[in-house]
């Protein structure tokens, strides 16, 4: 006879412990995401001796608005390298780099310092996938110098992209050569794993928001609660404060995106919904 008292009390102690267990998985699985991205996965490398030439790259900042991946690239040898110890030119040369907005090519005389070459690359993607959207970029990327006859001439030359990248974007790096000192750089960046979580749980919230409100409206229509008009305040407050929480999503994805057709654009008409049911259910009461 006592263990239905019993087997009721130990419902909300379940319930709790499995709620905590829950929140506490998602915390950390967001958490390890964000720690594990902004890493760089390269497929380049060679060696630096000689004539060959290394070409340091670095990201720098990824603008998914403007479709531009700005990277900082930097030539550079080993001890017995011909072209540059890393801080001079030991001989003219330069760099060439395709698909960039701006100046393609940098020169370095005799004895110039080594600057580091900042130069944005024109990505193929689209926001509007946010926030599984990829952007993919091929560039032509080589060292360069004249010969007798004042004609341009590849130098043998390699990529070595820096191990870490830029927050919230996964970036890869895939070197091939072309030959003749040629080398093609394919460059896919894509939101993080963390970014994408991120997002993801604050849509759920978004969701949450107005079933909370057709709850009540519902009960209230129902006369299972009394119509009490602040309430109605509240579900106002809820409207309104949907489209900050809609901005506030990482990476800022632009009005139009697939989520606003998905997502906001029916959280937004649950909201007005709950708002009409409440009012028809305030009417319904009648005058004090």
């Amino acid at each position: 006879m006592s263990s239905g008292p019993r087997s009721s009390r130990r419902r909300p102690i379940l319930w709790s412990v499995t709620s905590i267990v829950l929140f506490a998985a998602l915390y950390a699985t967001v958490v390890g995401l964000y720690a594990g991205s902004g890493d760089v996965v390269a497929s380049t490398g060679g060696e630096t001796s000689g004539d060959t030439v290394a070409l340091s790259l670095t990201p720098e900042k990824m603008d998914a608005t403007t479709n531009r991946f700005t990277v900082s690239i930097v030539p550079t040898q080993g001890e017995d390298g011909t072209v540059t110890n890393g801080l001079v030119a030991l001989r003219p040369f330069g760099v060439l780099v395709s698909a960039v907005a701006g100046s393609t090519a940098t020169e370095y005389g005799d004895g110039d310092l080594i600057s580091p070459i900042q130069t944005s690359l024109v990505m193929d993607g689209e926001i509007e996938n946010w926030p599984f959207d990829r952007y993919a970029v091929r560039s032509i990327m080589t060292a360069l110098e004249d010969d007798a006859n004042g004609d341009s001439m590849p130098l043998p030359t390699t990529v070595q992209p820096a191990k870490r990248g830029i927050p919230g974007w996964d970036i890869a790096v895939t070197e091939t050569p072309l030959g003749e000192g040629l080398v093609a750089v394919d460059i896919t960046v894509a939101r993080s794993g963390s970014t994408i979580a991120f997002g993801i749980v604050l849509l759920t919230l978004m969701v949450i928001i107005p079933a909370l409100v057709l709850v009540v409206a519902i009960v209230v229509l129902r006369g299972r609660r009394k119509v009490e008009v602040t309430t109605l305040g509240w579900m106002g407050a809820m409207l309104f404060a949907t489209i900050p929480l809609r901005n506030f999503l990482p990476g800022s994805p632009p009005i139009g995106s697939w989520i606003d057709y998905l997502i906001v654009l029916w959280v937004l008409a649950a909201l007005v919904a709950g708002l009409v049911i409440f009012v028809v259910a305030w009417l319904r009461r009648g005058p004090v």
